[in-house]
């Protein structure tokens, strides 16, 4: 055990761990030298009790002696095989190559994991390099991929993949990055999150954010003040830049530049939150902050493979056909394209950091990645102003 502040408890539980065998051989051994009847004796060893309730003193059964002989035997082998012993990490290494360092639990995990990981690997390798949409065909993929999905994804968005409040519904037509089969594999393997900013500073007043939630409603619904939403109208420039200027979200922008952005079309009755009045006043009052975690380094890409293509055959109409694109639109294509090689950039400088590969493009380490693009954009453009000046 390496957690251990000082050695002495180290000893303290080997001085009890060998106590505890040494005092069971001298309990045997007591046992077997007590005098005993011997066979065809008639004098009865003192064990009278009540007067005439008697008892021959007779020795242990072979069998049962020599079955606590070997528990103690066991216990002495198991203590110098297993870390048992205080700080001995045992020598499972003289029995097992599979435990250079000695045998520990995660280590066994480990084991287990790699063994299994080698039978599965072909059954992966192959779903990796099949096309999702006909991935999604497969029956076996899709059961197991129905199994990883229950273990990782329906604690956020249900059994049934339906979602709840807060946890997008992957079963409709409704997508905030995309639901062709690249981006709903970019976004399981990278994660997202989806941040709006509180608007209440920028608004000024509760006045004005009723009139933009109001407005908001309008998009969707007829219940809503009509007077309220006509000076909504005007302020709702504020809220264009992530939404566009016809509230229709992010992957409405026709330059591709904001598909990114994860904002979502309030022009239908699909919310996240919620589309009343009052959810929708919160909602940009308060702002909000979603994430959802990246599942590369934790699945492995062969497994979101799978997954992704559970997820987008999800969507189904009354025929059972799949309702999800299988590409991307003509405009997202570029840009879909430029965040590839970002990726595969972000990948390539974490291996020359000597970082896990795996993690270059999960949410944290994207933010960070995306800033430092900026930020040497941003010197490049100032440059020639600089160069100008000298």
């Amino acid at each position: 055990m390496s957690d251990f502040q000082s050695s002495f408890w180290s000893y303290w539980i080997i001085v009890i761990a060998l106590g505890g065998v040494i005092f069971c051989i001298a309990l045997l051994v007591s046992q077997m030298m007590a005098k005993t009847n011997k066979p065809g004796e008639t004098d009865l060893q003192p064990h009278i009790w009540d007067g005439d309730l008697q008892e021959y003193n007779n020795p242990m059964p072979r069998w049962w002696v020599w079955m606590y002989a070997l528990c103690t035997i066991s216990a002495v082998v198991f203590f110098f095989l297993y870390p048992g012993l205080g700080s001995f990490k045992g020598r499972m290494d003289l029995v097992a190559s599979d435990y250079p360092q000695g045998w520990t639990s995660v280590g066994q995990y480990d084991n287990n994991v790699a063994t299994e990981e080698a039978k599965l690997a072909p059954i992966y390798d192959a779903y990796l390099k099949t096309p999702i949409p006909q991935l999604a065909e497969d029956k076996g993929a899709m059961a197991i991929g129905e199994r990883l999905f229950l273990n990782n994804c329906a604690q956020c968005h249900g059994s049934a993949a339906t979602g709840a409040k807060g946890f997008p519904n992957l079963t409709d037509n409704d997508w905030l990055y995309g639901g062709w089969p690249d981006a709903i594999e970019t976004t399981i393997l990278g994660g997202r999150n989806g941040v709006m900013d509180s608007q209440a500073a920028a608004l000024k007043s509760p006045a004005a954010i009723n009139d933009v939630a109001n407005y908001v409603v309008s998009l969707s619904s007829p219940s809503h003040d009509v007077v309220a939403a006509a000076r909504g109208k005007e302020k709702f420039t504020l809220c264009a830049s992530c939404h566009m200027i016809d509230g229709k979200g992010a992957l409405s922008d026709p330059t591709g530049a904001q598909h990114a952005v994860g904002a979502p079309n309030l022009t239908d009755r699909t919310w996240l939150y919620g589309g009343d009045i009052k959810t929708i006043t919160e909602t940009i009052t308060k702002g909000r902050n979603n994430v959802m975690p990246s599942w590369e380094c934790y699945l492995g890409d062969a497994r979101v493979h799978v997954l992704a293509a559970y997820v987008w055959q999800k969507n189904r109409g009354d025929d059972g056909k799949v309702m999800n694109p299988t590409t991307a639109p003509d405009y997202l294509v570029q840009p879909f394209k430029a965040d590839q090689e970002l990726w595969s950039k972000n990948k390539a400088d974490a291996k020359a950091a000597g970082k896990p590969e795996c993690s270059a493009n999960s949410v944290p380490d994207r933010v960070v990645a995306q800033a430092k693009l900026d930020a040497e954009k941003a010197a490049a453009e100032a440059k020639p102003a600089e160069d100008a000046k000298k």
